[in-house]
């Protein structure tokens, strides 16, 4: 370790993150350099980390106060380091991923100001080779003072970084984790190892054996607090009569606020396959007319022509259905009809006034739908397109790219989560696998069917996004949660991307184009994500730019919506998640039995409780997603479990976005004193929002 002395010029700090590493790490040595390149004579730290019980790793080591460093000797600039073998001490071939190394100056004295320096290394530093690192250090590729490093670093991930397809039509994958990519704390994600031991310890072992179904919706609502298992709003919001129109207004209201509120539309003429007839719809029109209705763009639909075909498990049921949706004068989304399939001969439409059973029944194989669609085409999708994005990235820009440095905290644990998210899709022991209604060749041709439609400029675009449903406009759906909330934080985001790309491409103006052009880095990323897959690139349409990125304004909406895509549709998407599918009855993810038939089919109401999930699948469901719902990080939209930028006029920009999420943050709040309660939406509050997918 560094010399013990009571006169201390440096103090040393290495930092390492959340990987699979060994205890300790190997003897390094290393030399500073100051501006004027002057070298400090060489260290030898012994230990370069030694692993901290929360799974961090942290060393700091000291540099006494000498001849070479008293005058002449500026601030410490640059660093060398190596791997080193002490004389004597057997070679031990140590894990060592080194994310930054800190230096502070004290050579003022402990009443001094003492100067801070920090050298971005982010990689798994290797026995045979020098490692060199500048004070935050960022440039582009043409500015970078060390180009054979920068090329030897994007060659190594190249190399590491191999794709494969699970099938023609879907997104490109990753070959293998990378271990920098792997979490030390296992434990975090491992949540099937957790759910075991509270069924253990909370005696629910016998439920979770049993194939039987619960008797009353009274059981079901009540069995969360019988054994002390976290309720979901969903179960507070569970109304007496479900086949009632209590239920209807929360089943209206899961397309504004829930975990898929970017499917509804303005419906502009009844569909041609849909077997509704006008008389059937007036009663609930408030005394206007069908056109006058409209016209006032009051009425909605969500068609599900997507899932028509799409496979689910031996002796199950799926439907494909189209749903009908008015917006009352009293500000309240109810549904007017729902048709489980796309052909008018295989079933009539169902409505508020049938059946009770029958209602009921419509809406739990409505929700079944759009929960699978959500979990296949709005979660997995997008996780595998970002790992895609995020691969290139790490495949072409270095991690000295002000890109790179911008984003990579967005992009953090992706891999890892995503690994673990295809286990549980993919694989027979799987929990998503096993209780979803999908078969798995099902999920992977609705994900086929997704990814071929979908385009970047089109979903990850809200404006473009919101115009194609045609609720854009403020005063259709007027107190739209989802829309107001993701306007606001998509507007912030847009904002900070806009000063990030005029920072490092437009200062000053004139050398814009120059500068983008001669960003090889940036353009092979560019290349790489619009090339299409049979030619090895991601395949992905509609990203801005025709042969590249030529113009901050072609720049800006790459990265605004990259983030939105992660924080702002990932908080969307997976927010309200336990509160919604936390209740089968409220979002099925399974069901048992067959489609209703008869609109007028009289049965009592507990007679659905044959179609919801058994025991086994009730606990195994509840207990994942509230699992899953514990993974979210600790810091707020904005603020960074790993900071990669340092340089100061990043460090501004960052701190002005902050700034426009704490107001933002307060927008939300004060919306939500005013909205209905049944209309609360804090999913795209930034002190609650994801930097980051998780589980």
């Amino acid at each position: 370790m560094g010399a013990k002395s009571s006169k201390i010029a440096f103090e040393i700090c290495s930092v390492t993150g959340d990987y699979k590493v060994a205890e300790q790490g190997p003897t390094i040595t290393l030399h500073l350099y100051d501006r004027d390149g002057n070298a400090s004579p060489a260290f030898t730290l012994s230990n370069a980390f030694f692993q901290e019980e929360d799974g961090s790793i942290r060393d700091k080591f000291t540099i006494p106060l000498a001849s070479w460093c008293k005058k002449g000797f500026g601030k410490v600039q640059k660093i060398e380091f190596w791997r080193s073998v002490e004389p004597g001490v057997e070679h031990v071939n140590y894990d060592w991923f080194c994310e930054k190394v800190i230096i502070r100056d004290r050579r003022k004295g402990l009443g001094g100001k003492w100067l801070y320096s920090y050298f971005p290394v982010h990689r798994w530093i290797h026995p045979d080779r020098h490692y060199y690192s500048f004070d935050c250090q960022v440039s582009l590729p043409s500015a970078d003072p060390m180009p054979d490093e920068r090329i030897a670093e994007i060659s190594e991930r190249r190399n590491n970084l191999l794709f494969y397809q699970r099938a023609n039509g879907l997104p490109l994958e990753l070959q293998a984790l990378p271990a920098e990519e792997i979490f030390s704390q296992d434990t975090r994600w491992n949540i099937e190892k957790t759910k075991d031991e509270i069924i253990y310890n909370k005696g629910l072992d016998v439920d979770y054996a049993s194939v039987d179904h619960f008797t009353s919706f009274d059981d079901l609502t009540t069995y969360y607090r019988a054994h002390s298992i976290t309720e979901p709003l969903s179960v507070q919001r569970w109304p007496a009569n479900p086949s009632g129109p209590e239920h209807d207004l929360v089943f209206g209201a899961q397309r504004l606020k829930g975990c898929n509120p970017f499917v509804i539309k303005v419906c502009k003429s009844i569909p041609d396959n849909f077997g509704v007839a006008v008389e059937w719809l007036k009663p609930y029109l408030e005394g206007w007319t069908l056109q006058h209705i409209l016209d006032a763009r009051r009425l909605f639909i969500v068609d599900y022509s997507i899932m028509e075909g799409v496979e689910c498990k031996n002796g199950r049921q799926f439907c494909s259905p189209i749903a009908l949706f008015f917006w009352t004068e009293r500000l309240q989304l109810v549904p007017l009809a729902i048709q489980l399939n796309q052909r008018m001969e295989e079933g009539a439409p169902i409505m508020p006034s049938d059946s009770p059973h029958a209602w009921l029944q419509a809406k739990l194989w409505f929700n079944l739908t759009d929960a699978c669609y959500h979990l296949v085409a709005n979660r997995l999708l997008h996780h595998l397109i970002l790992e895609g994005i995020y691969v290139t990235m790490r495949k072409n820009l270095s991690q000295s790219h002000p890109l790179y440095q911008m984003l990579a905290p967005h992009f953090r644990h992706l891999l890892a989560v995503n690994a673990k998210l295809k286990e549980w899709f993919f694989s027979d022991s799987g929990w998503i696998a096993q209780n979803i209604q999908l078969s798995r060749k099902g999920i992977r041709q609705l994900l086929k069917k997704a990814f071929k439609a979908w385009r970047f400029d089109q979903q990850i675009n809200i404006y473009r996004e919101l115009e194609n449903r045609g609720v854009y406009d403020s005063n259709v759906l007027p107190g739209y949660p989802y829309r107001e909330d993701a306007m606001l934080i998509y507007k912030a985001i847009a904002g900070h991307c806009d000063k990030a790309a005029r920072l490092y491409y437009a200062n000053p103006m004139e050398a814009m184009k120059r500068k983008l052009m001669e960003d090889i880095e940036l353009q092979g990323w560019w290349a790489e994500m619009t090339n299409p897959l049979e030619k090895g690139g991601l395949g992905l349409k509609g990203l801005p730019g025709k042969s590249g990125i030529q113009h901050v304004d072609e720049l800006i909406p790459l990265l605004t919506n990259l983030m939105y895509m992660i924080c702002v549709h990932g908080s969307a998407a997976w927010q309200p998640q336990f509160d919604e599918y936390g209740f089968p009855p409220n979002y099925p993810l399974a069901l048992h039995g067959c489609l209703p038939q008869d609109p007028q089919e009289e049965q009592p109401l507990e007679a659905s409780l044959q179609s919801l999930p058994c025991r086994r699948e009730f606990i195994d469901t509840v207990l994942s997603f509230r699992l899953c719902q514990r993974q979210k990080g600790e810091q707020p939209l904005g603020e960074y479990e790993l900071q990669y930028s340092h340089d100061q006029a990043s460090m501004q920009i960052l701190q002005e976005f902050k700034d426009e999420l704490a107001r933002a943050s307060a927008t939300v709040k004060s919306r939500n004193g005013h909205r209905d309660p049944l209309y609360i939406y804090e999913a795209l509050d930034p002190q609650k929002m994801l930097n980051y997918l998780v589980i």
